[in-house]
């Protein structure tokens, strides 16, 4: 979605109904497009994006501690890598940066 402005109203009443800017763009990300002019969030949609979130971090602890050797933009080889490994590469990239 494109950048959306919000009248002085709505901004009052997002403030104060407790609303942030971030909980804005994400009902405006996930929410069901009820009408031309409005979004609601349903229950039905909240649980559909905690499901997929739970996934992906189910993904990223499965991938915690892998690592990606490339040449350019060439993926050559991929694994997990082994605690020593991890140590030490981390010690190499920190006086690499």
């Amino acid at each position: 979605m494109t950048e959306i402005s919000m009248t002085a109203h709505a901004q009052r009443r997002k403030q104060q109904r407790g609303f942030r800017d971030a909980d804005i763009a994400i009902i405006f990300q996930i929410a069901t497009h009820v009408a031309p002019d409005a979004y609601m969030l349903t229950r039905a949609d909240a649980a559909r994006e905690i499901a997929n979130r739970k996934r992906e971090i189910r993904q990223i602890e499965r991938l915690a501690g892998s690592k990606i050797i490339m040449v350019g933009d060439t993926v050559i080889t991929c694994y997990h890598a082994h605690k020593r490994e991890q140590k030490c590469t981390m010690r190499k990239e920190r006086a690499f940066q």
